[in-house]
């Protein structure tokens, strides 16, 4: 331990002082160690998204042909498909959302259009965010890489069943 050296008998005392670093250095060695790994799994649980709004007549980024829409309601999913102008519904199964459904749709759509790598993402407000992160998990499996955050587009009737049923 650092200390101060008391006199040897003169009367003077020395003002000798020493100060230990070691644990110093130990305690900045595990915060750099902390840190490096933190942001090793933060950037491991990332997921690029854009929020955008879209205004009509400014199209919104991405071809027709390359981007779906799906919408998160409270009974469901609503998917628009590349290009289309007619949507199709995914219902809920009892009180839980059908992922497989909708994972059994996007496959479809995806082996169909392989160039389709963009999926707007829209939601209503009164779903939990953990709904959302479901369905970007989905996107994001069947390689649609570019997922857009934005707002629930206007009324465009009722959606007939996806799948032909």
């Amino acid at each position: 331990m650092g200390g101060v050296n008391l006199p040897e008998g003169g009367g003077k005392r020395t003002l000798d002082f020493e100060l230990n670093l070691v644990p110093m250095i130990d305690l900045l060695a595990c915060c750099i160690s902390f840190l490096l790994i933190t942001a090793a799994w933060t950037h491991l649980a990332r997921l690029e998204t854009v929020q955008k709004v879209e205004r009509p007549g400014e199209g919104g980024g991405g071809t027709p042909e390359d981007k779906v829409q799906l919408v998160v309601f409270d009974w469901g999913y609503e998917i628009l498909p590349p290009g289309a102008t007619e949507s199709c519904a995914i219902a809920k199964r009892g009180e839980e959302y059908d992922q497989a459904g909708l994972r059994r749709e996007l496959s479809r759509m995806r082996a169909e259009r392989p160039q389709m790598t963009i999926a707007a993402l829209a939601a209503d407000d009164k779903l939990d965010f953990v709904e959302i992160v479901d369905v970007m998990d989905v996107c994001v499996d069947l390689g649609l890489i570019n997922v857009t955050l934005g707002q629930v587009p206007g009324y465009r009737g009722e959606p007939k069943p996806c799948g032909g049923g």
